[in-house]
């Protein structure tokens, strides 16, 4: 098995004088990490040097949360056997690199952590970091690399197990210890840390000799003293931040709690006999001192405990991230998965001794009588991907749930000839003939946090194949929760497991198990939450579970099913603890995109327009309001099923009623040209005729005068914009060869559905540039496009035609490169990730307010089209159109010749276009 290597950073291109690079020698809580210099110079190399010659297996890196490269180079260095070891004889082979994460996702709160598997021979190893991500917090762009974990064999020890295991040696290469991952290291107290060393080498003797359940007792002990020891350390950063705050006070209480903590652990660790094994090397000693004090203080108010003492409980709820987490990458693989740090809970640090006249049983991380610390809690566990066989309420055999219990039963009265069992003690092992034994890792994981409160044997039942004992367990568990009557902290873990069970039992088709579920949905989101008076952070934990899985089944194929799950979501909106949050509403109002299944298209509008008669629109502190109403009717009006589109205009009728203009923000601008299309002219009709208003003809020309404002104006624009694309979109079909326009997405203006394109009426005029020609009827309009139009452009990175207007929103939102693109905050234009280039450009302009501004040019533009098409097409407009001298030209020369029908600098161009324009439109399709 790979161990931690240990290595000296000897070589820097440069560091923060704050921030050296021998941070990275040591690993822990407080380690800051190495920083390059501000405005260093890209790449820069870190060299790393081992003790001796090293069989590397694994590297484990720990990136900063927003001074991030954006690539890393890893090369391994030895020296020939002529040379001395010395870093400027070294040579060295490239092992590959890896790409870091951007942060943007997490809002640069969390450090991702990189695993890469190696196997190869050196002494030394080199870094090159690239270039760092560009964001708003790293001013001066910096990289960092917070820690660096080695891992690997020695030379001659892996060429000895080679020799003499070269099977074990190839199929335990990629297995390490918990205590050599770097989550461990840089997440623990060292003092807890030690003794958690010290206990995993007493389970490797027990292994060897064979004492299986001394193994299991080290074991177990071992995963409750690594959550303990991530409260610790976090304690210790939290006490440290308070230093450097000056704030005293509040350094003296995490320093207390730290004291009180530890103490208390080791008062348990003492009781568990384990207290001889873990205290080695002087570590602990000062404790046991006022260990001894802290029993003998207590030993007589124990004796007055009731009869059946209080079982603590672990809670595993949603946490709340303070402070900067660790994160897996995807490609990450390592036994021991980082800790997310810094979150808060309320349960015992470590299971305390029970009463001999009495038989526990507990799982992992459970707790069992014995003294627990009301003010300092232990942390939930912070594992929760990984797989934890629970061992709790193994004793019951009737499936019932003791109240007031998370984590186990006790068996009270009576004779016991069996002594007590601990937690770590030996408890019954379980049968493994139950429904979760052939569970994959994925529902495995599912199951476990159901385990932590349910009994094993009873979520077993929930996976059964056979519906009737699903239904049998999910009664179970609604009368263990409509009786529960436990502490808040139970409360939280129960509703927190019950969410998982009804998550879970949702997605099976059977409706009587549907029905049990929601009746178990119903109990946890209105009668359990209020008499337990559940925090608003937990309830939107445990229904943001849910809510997604009910969601999906509104549009399920059993009507009886899609119907019942739809009144579910109507009645929990309108609980009185639900009402508030805004979830269901905020869930039910998500757009959907045109390709959305009809009968969940469907049934979507139909439950905003059932929620529109519970809340109150108008108001819009209900989590509706006109706004993102109007948003997901108009998302809705683009699908293809022409019910969903039905539904959503009469939700926009209905809005219109009530709010008026305000819902025209949300739809392309009311003009001929939008008229032409079917469901548009009918929803403007209907307008008119609530509003009194004779209907205009759709071939009338003008545009209706409609008072918006300035916002709306804006909207409008980019809307007309919209409804040009979708002209293009329906003459690139006239010719197999020619390639789609693209159409621009806003949430505020839909583009025009394709389920209606052909109603359009294709004419001899572009309707971008204004230009007649009555070879565009011939021909078609889409040649124009792609070389002529001057209202137009190609897109230097997808190579399709966009409209100048609106380039820099489709860089930045439709381009397949979009992600090189950034906005500037000052010009508002689409640049590349080096923002410091641009910054120092004369291009760089702020923009004023009620401007555009002119993507080739980089002038600000009065809004509206006139001013766009003056300034791309008129003669003393943009300089940097090549297509408006073309145009000017054309025109000119069209005027001289209005005798002829069609121009011969046209039917130049035109048969240019054929011979070789149209083989390029063609090979450019993306």
């Amino acid at each position: 098995m790979p161990r931690k290597i240990h290595f000296q950073v000897v070589y820097s291109s440069s560091s923060d004088e704050q921030y050296p690079a021998s941070e990275l020698n040591h690993h822990g809580p407080l380690v800051k990490g190495w920083q390059s210099s501000r405005f260093c110079s890209y790449p820069q190399e870190l060299i790393l040097q081992f003790e001796h010659a090293v069989r590397l297996r694994r590297v484990q890196l720990l990136a900063h949360q927003y001074l991030i490269a954006s690539k890393i180079e890893f090369f391994l260095g030895d020296c020939t056997s002529d040379d001395s070891v010395m870093l400027e004889n070294a040579r060295y082979t490239r092992l590959g690199y890896i790409e870091l994460s951007s942060n943007e996702r997490t809002e640069f709160k969390a450090r991702e952590l990189k695993s890469i598997h190696v196997d190869a021979e050196g002494m030394f190893l080199k870094l090159i970091i690239h270039k760092n991500y560009s964001n708003r917090s790293n001013f001066y762009n910096q990289v960092s690399i917070v820690a660096i974990n080695v891992l690997g064999d020695d030379i001659d020890k892996f060429h000895e197990n080679s020799e003499n295991q070269p099977e074990t040696t190839t199929t335990r290469s990629d297995q390490i210890s918990i205590i050599d991952d770097l989550a461990f290291a840089m997440y623990q107290d060292p003092e807890i840390a030690a003794i958690i060393k010290n206990l995993d080498r007493k389970k490797q003797e027990c292994v060897r000799d064979e004492k299986f359940d001394q193994a299991r007792k080290f074991k177990q002990a071992t995963q409750e003293l690594i959550k303990v020891g991530e409260r610790l350390a976090r304690y210790e950063v939290e006490k440290r931040q308070a230093i450097e705050n000056e704030d005293y006070d509040i350094a003296q209480l995490k320093k207390d709690k730290m004291e009180l903590y530890r103490a208390e652990t080791y008062r348990q660790l003492q009781v568990l006999n384990l207290l001889d094994v873990v205290i080695e090397n002087g570590k602990g000693t000062d404790f046991l001192k006022r260990l001894h004090e802290i029993v003998n203080n207590e030993q007589h108010q124990n004796e007055f405990k009731q009869e059946t003492p209080h079982i603590p409980k672990q809670q595993n709820s949603k946490r709340t991230r303070n402070t900067v987490q660790t994160h897996r990458s995807p490609e990450s693989n390592v036994s021991h998965n980082g800790p997310q740090t810094m979150h808060e809970s309320s349960t015992s640090i470590l299971p305390g001794h029970g009463n001999t006249t009495r038989r526990t049983s507990i799982g992992v991380g459970g707790n069992s009588g014995g003294y627990v610390s009301p003010d300092f809690p232990k942390p939930p566990t912070p594992y929760e991907d990984k797989v934890v066989p629970t061992l709790r309420n193994r004793n019951r055999t009737d499936g019932g749930h003791g109240h007031g219990s998370v984590m186990g039963s006790t068996d009270i009265g009576g004779i016991n000839n069996e002594e007590t069992e601990s937690m770590y003690g030996g408890t019954n092992v379980a049968s493994n003939d139950d429904a979760t034994a052939g569970l994959n890792q994925a529902e495995m994981i599912e199951a476990n946090q159901m385990m932590i409160v349910f009994d094993k044997q009873l979520i077993g039942k929930l996976y059964h194949r056979n519906h009737e004992e699903r239904e049998k367990a999910l009664d179970e568990i609604y009368q263990i929760l409509k009786s529960f009557s436990g502490d808040h902290e139970d409360a939280r873990a129960y509703l927190r497991a019950g969410s998982f069970v009804v998550a879970r039992m949702f997605r099976f088709d059977v409706l009587a198990t549907f029905s049990h579920s929601l009746k178990l949905f119903h109990l946890l989101m209105n009668d359990y939450v209020r008499q337990h008076s559940i925090q608003k952070q937990d309830i939107i934990a445990s229904l943001e579970r849910v809510l997604p899985v009910l969601l999906q089944r509104t549009g399920d194929s059993n009507a009886r099913l899609r119907q019942r799950a739809q009144e579910a979501i109507i009645e929990s909106a309108s609980y009185p603890e639900l009402k508030p949050l805004h979830v269901i509403p905020h869930y039910c109002v998500s757009p959907f995109n045109k390709t959305c299944a009809p009968r969940l298209a469907i049934s979507r509008c139909e439950l905003i327009e059932e929620l529109m008669k519970i809340f109150d629109v108008k108001a819009g502190d209900n989590g509706l309001n006109v706004d993102n109403v109007s948003k997901f009717c108009a998302q809705a009006l683009e699908h293809n099923a022409g019910e969903v589109r039905e539904l959503a205009m009469k939700i926009f009728l209905n809005l219109y009623k009530s709010d008026g203009a305000i819902v025209k923000r949300y739809l392309p601008p009311d003009n001929d040209q939008t008229r032409r299309i079917k469901k548009y002219r009918d929803i403007f009709d209907a307008f008119d005729r609530m509003d009194g208003i004779t209907t205009t003809d759709p071939s009338e020309t003008g545009r209706k005068s409609v008072g918006v404002s300035e916002t709306g104006k804006r909207d409008s624009q980019k809307q007309q914009h919209t409804a040009r694309e979708q002209q293009k979109s329906f003459d690139g079909k006239s010719t197999r060869s020619k390639s789609r326009t693209p159409t621009r997405f806003d949430r505020k203006t839909p583009t025009t559905s394709v389920a209606d394109e052909s109603e359009f009426t294709p004419e001899n005029t572009c309707i971008f540039c204004g230009e007649k020609n009555e070879d565009f009827v011939r021909d078609g309009l889409e040649q124009h496009y792609w070389t002529n139009c001057p209202m137009l452009r190609r897109c230097q990175e997808c190579n399709q035609v966009v409209e100048i207007a609106i380039y820099v929103e489709h860089l930045l939102r439709e381009c397949e490169k979009k992600g090189k693109y950034q906005q500037c905050p000052r010009c508002s234009e689409a640049i590349g990730n080096d923002f410091d280039v641009h910054i120092k450009l004369k291009e760089c302009h702020e923009t004023q307010p009620n401007t555009s501004r002119c993507p080739l040019c980089h002038t600000n533009l009065p809004e509206g089209d006139k001013s766009w098409r003056d300034h791309l097409m008129e003669v003393d407009g943009c300089l940097k159109n090549p297509r408006r001298i073309q145009a000017l030209k054309h025109n000119t020369h069209t005027s001289q010749q209005k005798a002829v029908v069609v121009p011969t600098s046209q039917v130049n161009i035109m048969k240019k276009s054929t011979t070789g324009g149209q083989k390029k439109v063609t090979t450019t399709v993306k």
